[in-house]
């Protein structure tokens, strides 16, 4: 049988815990490691990351550049700031002015308008560069996670089928959702390293992102349970589950509670969600119709998008099992279930699925795994086959024929 290559960046070991273990100290060394000594076994991996990750997404741009020119049309149509992205760079610009705008949570604004304070950019490339860096950060913390959970190999597998899933080029728009996805990847790593405090800290800024932050904190609120009630801590380290789930709800109940005083009552976020932006939870009622609209005809030759968005809703539970199976850790199996409660038993507009989905990563390493057995030539080949289709799916189709 033919050896299996390694993928550039996969160690002997055959995951990250030879890198953590050997920042904490250089061997025969009896002063304690300074800070480079301590980084610098990272370096590799994160550079290796950031390149499959960047690469992919290059090839992906390249063929939506393929698709405009071969159609005829403009780049401008592209790079207009529409959507949700323009909710949020008016914020960025002129703060809460108008109730419609309160849907939006506040961390990503900030730190676009912040950015464009340093820099001097116009918000829209501000806007996109705050995304881009956030999108760069989540792919380190989902390789981490994978490497945690599996190995590096997976890991690395992992980053790649995140950089290529339906709505992608959500990951470099200017849109809160890398932010949060780094946000939750850090604070779900942390939590695997039982980092109280810092998954704690992760989440409630998480909860100052986007909604989908209420799956972040009950992972880590019944992890931290769990630990408190079987005494999982010994000594001083008792006390930190307590605090870090303590933290970890208030950056999203500080914005609930802010808005709720903003319409002059408690409710007022979701109400205002009920009734500006249609969203509520009915139990998956809409999910079931929009699968039952495909059988009884009233969806005669429905989007391209509309299928994606059916296809993926599909596969969420059918991934949820293969997790299951695979023995995933609680965790992350806790939250990608919530995710994926929020999702299919929301109200909202159907196309936006595959968007709403993709902070939940974890479901995707069950396919990281099976990918695992490949060969590098094949695997390389494929997933750059993959990441230029990503240009159409990912990236022309939801900007072109609905907003992602």
């Amino acid at each position: 049988m033919a050896a299996v290559i390694k993928l550039p960046g996969q160690r002997s070991s055959g995951d990250l815990e030879s890198v953590e273990s050997s920042a904490g100290g250089v061997a025969g060394h009896e002063d304690p490691p300074s800070w480079r000594q301590r980084f610098a076994p990272h370096r590799r991996v994160i550079a290796v990351t950031l390149g499959v990750y960047t690469g992919l997404h290059i090839v992906a741009a390249l063929a939506v550049l393929w698709i405009l020119h071969s159609r005829g049309e403009s780049l401008d149509k592209f790079l207009h700031q529409g959507w949700d992205s323009g909710f949020y760079l008016d914020i960025a610009r002129e703060g809460y002015k108008h109730s419609n705008e309160y849907a939006f949570f506040p961390l990503f604004p900030m730190l676009v308008r912040g950015f464009q304070a340093v820099t001097g950019l116009t918000f829209n490339y501000a806007g996109v560069l705050v995304s881009v860096a956030a999108g760069s950060t989540a792919a380190v913390g989902i390789r981490y996670v994978g490497a945690r959970v599996a190995n590096a190999r997976t890991a690395l597998i992992l980053v790649a089928l995140w950089a290529v899933v339906p709505s992608a080029v959500i990951q470099v728009w200017a849109y809160a959702d890398a932010l949060f996805t780094a946000l939750a990847a850090w604070a779900l790593y942390a939590l695997l390293r039982r980092a109280w405090l810092t998954a704690g800290i992760l989440t409630f800024f998480a909860g100052l992102t986007r909604p989908t932050a209420s799956a972040l904190i009950i992972a880590v609120c019944l992890a931290a349970l769990f630990t408190i009630l079987g005494r999982g801590e010994s000594g001083e380290a008792r006390w930190r589950p307590w605090v870090g789930a303590a933290i970890a709800p208030l950056g999203m109940l500080a914005w609930i509670l802010a808005v709720g005083h903003h319409f002059g009552r408690l409710t007022g976020y979701f109400k205002m969600q009920h009734d500006v932006w249609s969203n509520w939870f009915d139990g998956g009622r809409t999910t079931y119709d929009n699968f039952a609209s495909l059988v009884d005809g009233r969806g005669d030759n429905p989007p391209v998008v509309f299928l994606i968005s059916c296809a993926t809703m599909v596969a969420i539970p059918f991934l949820l099992v293969l997790a299951y199976r695979q023995r995933l850790p609680w965790p992350l199996l806790v939250y990608s279930a919530a995710v994926a409660v929020l999702i299919l038993g929301s109200h909202r507009q159907g196309f936006v699925v595959p968007r709403e989905v993709m902070p939940a990563f974890p479901l995707l390493l069950p396919l990281a795994r099976t990918l695992s057995r490949s060969r590098n030539r094949g695997l390389i080949v494929a997933m750059v086959v993959v990441a230029a289709m990503s240009g159409w799916y990912a990236w022309f189709l939801p900007l072109t024929y609905g907003a992602p």
